[in-house]
């Protein structure tokens, strides 16, 4: 469920935009609106309080606006997680398991709230401020949940001559998820069945 719903706090902030702001959000918003699709490979490092690494996967992610997204991470950890906009499916296949659970109520306290298309502003629900980068071309922002139940602390973005690279995610423990993006694409049209998960023959499925 962690990994789920950071992937949704992911493609929320890959995919959303912002129509009224200001400052920091406002120039976040120049980088983020113009992306209807966005795809990429990348590398993924979970890092304890103390520094120590504590998992480190590769993988693929599509997403689309609004509230679209496909979560591939390659053996030996395993896992497809899937949205329509309607439903999520995560597939673990190690366990030859499926759990199907509704975007709804149960996901609104997490950023994906930003996937619904009812939340007009980033600024509604974060406090955007740029980061010093030390580079011309590389613009850093952190953004800062307003809710008191968010399931991180803080979650930063880098971009590249206006690319997304990074992704850097910390929890109340002190954990730090950082995702690092190469051979990213945006706005390449995908096929119809992109976002559609078949469920394989012979797993056990779980619906919440």
């Amino acid at each position: 469920m962690r990994i789920m719903l950071f992937v949704l706090a992911l493609c929320a902030s890959l995919i959303s935009f912002v129509t009224q702001a200001k400052t920091a959000s406002e120039e976040l918003t120049k980088l983020l609106k113009p992306i209807e699709t966005f795809s990429a490979s990348f590398e993924q490092t979970l890092i304890s309080a103390s520094g120590q690494t504590l998992q480190q996967v590769n993988g693929t992610l599509k997403a689309q606006r609004p509230g679209l997204f496909y979560w591939h991470t390659q053996p030996p950890l395993e896992q497809v997680i899937v949205t329509d906009g309607e439903k999520v499916w995560l597939h673990d296949p190690d366990l030859e398991q499926v759990t199907v659970q509704t975007l709804s109520q149960q996901l609104s306290n997490t950023p994906a709230l930003l996937l619904s298309g009812e939340v007009a502003t980033i600024d509604n629900e974060y406090d955007v401020e740029r980061k010093e980068s030390g580079n011309d071309t590389v613009k850093i922002f952190e953004l800062t949940p307003k809710g008191v139940d968010s399931l991180f602390d803080t979650l930063k973005l880098a971009f590249s001559n206006g690319a997304l690279t990074t992704m850097e995610l910390k929890d109340s423990l002190g954990q730090v998820t950082t995702l690092y993006f190469s051979g990213a694409e945006m706005n390449v049209p995908f096929s119809d069945n992109t976002f559609h998960f078949e469920i394989p023959p012979g797993v056990d499925v779980i619906r919440e």
